[in-house]
């Protein structure tokens, strides 16, 4: 470990006290708006809870965001794990960022040598989309990819069950969490459903709060009302009656790294399912585990898409436990990519292609844009 990450665990060590364990918990559960909510669950004054919360985020160990149900703002959530030819990374980087509906890119590495990439892209154009990538493939931007429409991403609150608060250290229970999945619930969990439809219940006034929110889940309604060009009570009103009330929010990340970056390993697997309900089982199991981020279903198929973020010494053991799963017919296959946190960049809803209450998508530009990158 460098010295830089040395100091930060250092620094984090100290501030990971069981209350400041218990209020990021509850952070999740609640959101960083319903501080006596929160407070109340924990038993603690709000005071203290706020004090704690602001303290977090200044000194760097904390940021709240919200993520929001795109399936009810018109938006359709997808993965891609692309590679390319040797020397042709610059490409592949320009042809996935030429769609400009993405929210997360990174370089991966693993069985694909290349870009992932998330997507919130407009339902309407979702054949489009599809499109895009085939031609992608056949102009060998990407040399090979793997694509999947999914489910809004479950975001796991930080959780610490396996944590020693008197040692400082985390024990990771593998065993358990094996025979946890084959006891757990066989229904699916609701927010794993996939959507029936996807309308669009926002305007233009609603996008700019909403993104952002994506930013920084804490933004005041006075710095919400500049960004929108309204009043804070406007701000207010929207938030309370066209946000909330619609139930735009999905849920809140409750960002805080359990280990340093650099002795730290970040992935995202594909994980295949005889059935639904050996997928369900898996899924209930994963909602208070330190190493999942998120987790999302792969529309039409009995497939999970998890975030994983466990530290380097615990990473073999990790996928030790997928295969002891595959070997008991709980997973059918599963294949992982590392993603690469130095390169990992982030950008919120394409509001600016939100135009006259629709999203907006010129699919015969883009493949024209794309075959020019492709022949660069």
């Amino acid at each position: 470990m460098n010295r830089l990450g040395y100091e930060w665990m250092l620094g984090y060590l100290r501030m990971l006290d069981m209350t400041n364990a218990k209020i990021l918990e509850g952070l999740g559960n609640h959101g960083p708006r319903n501080v006596l909510a929160l407070a109340k669950s924990i038993g603690l004054p709000p005071t203290t809870v706020t004090f704690r919360i602001k303290k977090l985020i200044k000194e760097g160990f904390l940021r709240i965001r919200t993520n929001l149900d795109y399936s009810k703002l018109g938006l359709m959530k997808a993965v891609l794990i692309a590679e390319s030819k040797p020397g042709q990374k610059r490409t592949l980087q320009q042809a996935i960022e030429n769609l400009d509906y993405w929210t997360y890119t990174s370089r991966c590495y693993g069985k694909y040598d290349g870009y992932y990439a998330i997507f919130a892209f407009p339902a309407k154009h979702e054949k489009e989309l599809e499109e895009y990538m085939s031609i992608s493939t056949q102009t060998k931007a990407f040399s090979r990819c793997i694509f999947h429409h999914t489910t809004h991403f479950t975001e796991v609150t930080p959780n610490f069950d396996w944590f020693d608060f008197r040692s400082k250290s985390w024990n990771f229970q593998w065993k358990h969490w094996i025979d946890e999945i084959h006891n757990s619930h066989e229904r699916i969990p609701q927010k794993l459903v996939e959507p029936k439809t996807y309308s669009i219940r926002v305007d233009g006034k609603d996008i700019l709060i909403l993104k952002e929110l994506e930013k920084d889940g804490t933004a005041r309604f006075t710095k919400l009302a500049e960004v929108a060009k309204i009043t804070p009570q406007g701000v207010r009103y929207r938030y309370n009656n066209h946000i909330v009330e619609r139930g735009l929010l999905a849920d809140y990340e409750v960002a805080v790294l359990p280990y340093p970056i650099p002795t730290s390993d970040m992935c995202s697997f594909i994980i295949d399912f005889g059935d639904e309900e050996k997928l369900a089982r898996f899924a209930n199991s994963l909602h208070n585990k330190p190493f999942i981020i998120n987790y999302g279903k792969v529309i039409g198929k009995h497939s999970l898409v998890v975030h994983t973020y466990t530290p380097k010494t615990e990473f073999s053991k990790l996928i030790d436990s997928m295969n002891n799963l595959t070997e008991k017919k709980m997973i059918r296959d599963f294949l992982y990519v590392t993603l690469d946190v130095a390169s990992f960049r982030r950008q919120t809803i394409s509001y600016e292609f939100f135009r006259e209450n629709r999203w907006t998508y010129d699919h015969k530009k883009k493949v024209e844009r794309l075959k020019e990158i492709a022949c660069t």
